[in-house]
C-alpha cells in the first residue's frame, strides 16, 4: 500500500488508531459498521472526501495484518495506543519478504525512512529547502507525498520537528523535521519483538547494533536498508543513530564504554566532541530503565 499517496485519501496513523481501537472494543463488525461508528453519517458531509481517510485507514489495518477479517467481519487484539504504534512500526519497517509472501507493506514509507536514517540530525528537512534536490530520484515524487511523510516519521519515532534555531532564516515559516530515531530505539530496547538485551552487563557494540538492526531494519547497515539511487555522506551514515544513543545514555537507559583492548569498535558521530566522533566498544543496558 502506498501510504504517502493521497490519491484515494490520505492514510494517517491517527485515523488507523481510531479505527483500530473501535474494532478492538467491538469485534465482529463489518467495515461499514466501523466506518459509521468513527464517522457518523451526520458528520460525513464535513469530512474531506466523504471520509476517505477513515476508509483508507480501515484498508491499511487489514492490509498490514493489524486487523483480521473473517467473512467480512473485523477483529483486533486489545492494545493501548503505545502497543498499537509498536505493532504498526513493526509492520512498516520490516522487509515485506520477512513478513509473508503476500505482504506488500508500505514500500514508499519504508523507503523514505531508510533515506531519512542516513541524513544528518543537524540538517532540517523540508521539501522546498532541500528534500526535492537531496532525495534519491523519485522517492517522494512530489511535495504532496512528502507532506504526509513527517507525520509518519515522527509518529513512528524516527524524527522530530527541527529546532527553530536550526532552520534557515529565509525558511522560518516552514515546518522542518530532523532525523532522530531516539524514540524508536528507546522503545525497542524496552519492548523488543524478540529476546530482551541483558541488563547490567557490558555487551559488545556489534551485538547491540545487530539487535537494533533486527528490531529496526531501516537503520543503516541492515542488508535491506538500501536501494538503487540512495546516497549519503559517509559521515552521516550513523549520525542519527549516534544522536539517539547519546540521548539514551543521557536519559540513563544505557551506558556506552570503550575498552582498552576492544574486539570491535563503532565510531559514532558526536557533534559535542572536538574529535567529531565517539569510539564505543561496549553497551550496557541499565536496570529498571
Amino acid at each position: 500500500m502506498k501510504v504517502l499517496d493521497p490519491g484515494q485519501g490520505v492514510v494517517l496513523p491517527q485515523a488507523m488508531w481510531l479505527c483500530y481501537s473501535t474494532i478492538a472494543k467491538a469485534s465482529g463488525l463489518a467495515a461499514e459498521e466501523v466506518f459509521s461508528l468513527v464517522l457518523p453519517q451526520e458528520l460525513r458531509s464535513q469530512a474531506p472526501s466523504d471520509g476517505a481517510h477513515a476508509k483508507q485507514a480501515l484498508s491499511a489495518l487489514v492490509e498490514f495484518g493489524l486487523v483480521s477479517s473473517d467473512d467480512g467481519l473485523l477483529s483486533a487484539e486489545t492494545l493501548d495506543a503505545a502497543g498499537f504504534l509498536r505493532r504498526l512500526r513493526y509492520q512498516v519497517v520490516r522487509p515485506p519478504a520477512d513478513v509473508s509472501e503476500s505482504f506488500d507493506g508500505a514500500s514508499d514509507l519504508r523507503s523514505g525512512l531508510i533515506w531519512l536514517m542516513t541524513q544528518s540530525p543537524l540538517v532540517p528537512l523540508h521539501w522546498k529547502s532541500n528534500v526535492q534536490v537531496a532525495m534519491p530520484p523519485g522517492l517522494f515524487t512530489n511535495d504532496t507525498r512528502w507532506n504526509n511523510f513527517p507525520t509518519w516519521a515522527t509518529t513512528l519515532g524516527f524524527a522530530r520537528p527541527a529546532l527553530r534555531a536550526l532552520v534557515p532564516a529565509d525558511a522560518a515559516n516552514r515546518a522542518h523535521l530532523v532525523a532522530d530515531p531516539t524514540e524508536a530505539i528507546l522503545d525497542v530496547i524496552a519492548h523488543p519483538s524478540s529476546e530482551r538485551l541483558p541488563t547490567g552487563v557490558q555487551i559488545p557494540v556489534a551485538s547491540f547494533m545487530a539487535f537494533l538492526r533486527r528490531e529496526l531494519p531501516v537503520l543503516p547497515g541492515h542488508p535491506s536498508a538500501t536501494y538503487e539511487g540512495i546516497e549519503s555522506d559517509p559521515q552521516d551514515q550513523l549520525a542519527a543513530v549516534g544522536l539517539a544513543l547519546n540521548s539514551a545514555e543521557a536519559r540513563g537507559v544505557l551506558t556506552m564504554g570503550y575498552q582498552s583492548d576492544p574486539t570491535g569498535v563503532l565510531a559514532l558521530p558526536d557533534s559535542g566532541r572536538k574529535a567529531g566522533a565517539r569510539y564505543v566498544s561496549t553497551i550496557q543496558i541499565e536496570a529498571g530503565k
